[in-house]
């Protein structure tokens, strides 16, 4: 008899995203609102420098924690975007935001520490903790105060085995953009309880009305970590590229970890990369004013919904919808969208257990699919339900 796999994985959660990752990639004919893929192309140009690179022979290894003009070009953009302070040795590639987030826990983490996560949350985030033994305590967010973290829930949920607090703003699935006050709050705690700040700001481009993106790196730049990606700044989720800021002991920690897992990223991705953060304005602003486009019509349209509402729009590609009011959970709500009208989303129980009685939908399909679906989303019936 063969031994078990690890326990961590012998009576697995059901994996909701991954299911539906599946299911979208077998339908036909299905307008698919799910998983975070823009519909749109990489931009031509970053392309054409990618080719370039390529037939100029950066086909091999870089150095293990990067190419130096990738890693260069991150350090003067967050410097020079964000006034920030990096240096080479503060930064390494990585193959997009959850590996760096990844390598992050694993530098960090010992048994028994634990992770703060606001919820609803990224899913992959609890199973990265746990990987490394580390327990993953939620802060619940809530609705009326537009998913941001509460000051007294988090300092609650403090104890004397609380070694890190993660930060994701704009929010993956809420769409919520933590105010300045909210961020120094959590900044402040990490400070009175010397706690890590691991900050996961995939969407920062992504802020809409009157909202603005607040980089947390600077209120607390000893203890933060930063995930960044490229994938959705640039439409270019298929590089798989991405990278890991913070203090030099845990970037360094976080190399050690990596030569055993990827030991450097994609070197065609980094001259993608590169090339990107060099031109980023011009390159990624077309994609900025057309998500702000989507995502304001959806919740326009769909808040005029009976049994619906969210919050006002805030930022990242996603709309987080409270369907509380058709009578069904957001399972049976997504199945029944599936069916009856063809819509795949996913639902909120997804992303924990604060996600309940909501769906989060990706605003990744042109807006001739997207008025087909809110076209759908009216003909729904719930009065059999």
């Amino acid at each position: 008899m063969v031994k078990p796999v690890a326990r961590l994985f012998q009576t697995p959660e059901k994996n909701i995203m991954a299911e539906i990752g599946k299911t979208a990639s077998l339908m036909e004919n299905v307008i698919d609102l799910s998983i975070g893929d823009p519909d749109m192309t990489t931009p031509k140009p970053l392309i054409d420098a990618t080719t370039q690179a390529m037939l100029n022979g950066k086909t091999h290894y870089t150095a293990s924690n990067g190419d130096l003009e990738y890693l260069q070009a991150i350090v003067n953009f967050h410097n020079q975007k964000f006034s920030s302070n990096y240096k080479l040795e503060n930064v390494r590639a990585t193959d997009g935001a959850s590996h760096a987030t990844d390598l992050a826990f694993g530098a960090l983490l010992d048994p028994e520490d634990e992770v703060i996560i606001f919820s609803p949350y990224f899913s992959p985030y609890k199973v990265q903790v746990e990987q490394f033994h580390a327990t993953p305590v939620f802060v619940t967010c809530k609705e009326e105060h537009n998913f941001e973290p509460q000051k007294e829930d988090i300092e609650a949920a403090i104890t004397s085995k609380t070694k890190v607090i993660l930060v994701n703003s704009p929010n993956n699935p809420t769409g919520a953009v933590y105010d300045k006050s909210t961020l120094q709050d959590i900044a402040d705690l990490a400070e009175k309880y010397d706690l890590y700040l691991i900050a996961d700001e995939v969407y920062w481009p992504y802020v809409f009305n009157n909202h603005e993106f607040t980089p947390l790196e600077n209120m607390a730049p000893g203890r933060t970590l930063v995930t960044g990606s490229l994938s959705k700044v640039f439409a270019m989720t298929g590089f798989r590229i991405g990278y890991l800021l913070g203090p030099t002991a845990v970037v360094d920690a976080a190399g050690l970890l990596n030569e055993g897992v990827a030991y450097t990223a994609p070197s065609m991705a980094q001259s993608a990369g590169s090339y990107g953060l060099q031109n980023e304005r011009s390159l990624s602003a077309p994609l900025q004013d057309e998500f702000g486009k989507r995502l304001a019509y959806l919740g326009e349209e769909l808040n005029r919904l009976s049994w619906a509402k969210t919050i006002p729009v805030a930022g990242s590609i996603y709309l987080f919808l409270d369907i509380s009011g058709s009578g069904m959970d957001d399972v049976q709500f997504s199945d029944y969208l599936l069916e009856k009208a063809g819509i795949l989303v996913i639902p909120g129980q997804a992303f924990g257990q604060a996600g309940k009685g909501f769906i989060r939908i990706a605003a990744t399909q042109g807006m001739d699919q997207l008025q087909k679906a809110v076209d759908g989303f009216k003909k729904l019936d719930f009065s059999k339900h």
